[in-house]
Parts: C-alpha cells; structure tokens; sequence
C-alpha cells in the first residue's frame, strides 16, 4: 500500500504528457491527434513548463511557431487556446505552468464567429 508522501513523490516525478489535438489542426501542424511526450530528459523534476514543451514541439514541427508557439518571441500566436487537464492555460500560470507526469495538454485551434 502506498503512503500518501509516496503518492505525492510519485506525481511529481517527471514522465510523460499526453498531447492531444483536434485532428484539423494536428493535420496543419503534422502532429498526431494524440500521443505523449517524454518530459523527464534531464530537466529537473519540476521544472519543464508549458513553454519548455511548446519550444520542444517547435523544434520537431516546423509549422508548431507558425500556427501555435512563437519561439523567437516566446509567446503564444493567439490562433490556439491550450488546455491543461481541461482547464484554460492562461487561468493557471500561462507559459511558466509546470508539467507533472500524467498531465493532459490540449490544443484547440482559436474560432470566431457569431
């Protein structure tokens, strides 16, 4: 039986996130609708935020910094909302959100309209 301070070391041991896209915008960026990304190389536990994962994307996805994550700016486009584990980003922490092992990042491409 794990002890709760067991259970807590746990969770904030660094692992993976699970990215998940609506599959019209995974299409543009060339990104699978879902997947999951190791975030344990290297950094400190604790330590790997949004922007780190953003910039990460980026990198391995060339058209991420056009629609997504402006990496010479290092901030957002304004053309998707990111969730983590349903909740809006930018009602956490924004960009400086740590990531935990088993935490859910979602992209949702920005609609207008009325």
């Amino acid at each position: 039986m794990l002890r709760p301070q067991e259970g807590r070391r746990r969770r904030e041991a660094m692992g993976k996130v699970r990215i998940e896209v609506l599959p019209a915008l995974g299409e543009a960026l060339g990104i699978e609708a879902t997947g999951e990304e190791d975030i344990s190389g290297g950094e400190s536990p604790g330590h790997f935020s949004v922007k780190d994962l953003l910039n990460r994307l980026g990198t391995r996805y060339r058209r991420f910094d056009q629609l997504v994550f402006d990496a010479d700016g290092q901030q957002l486009t304004g053309q998707v909302v990111i969730f983590l584990n349903g909740r809006n980003l930018e009602l956490i922490d924004g960009l400086e959100t740590k990531l935990r092992d088993g935490d859910t990042v979602t992209f949702i491409p920005f609609i207008e309209g009325g």
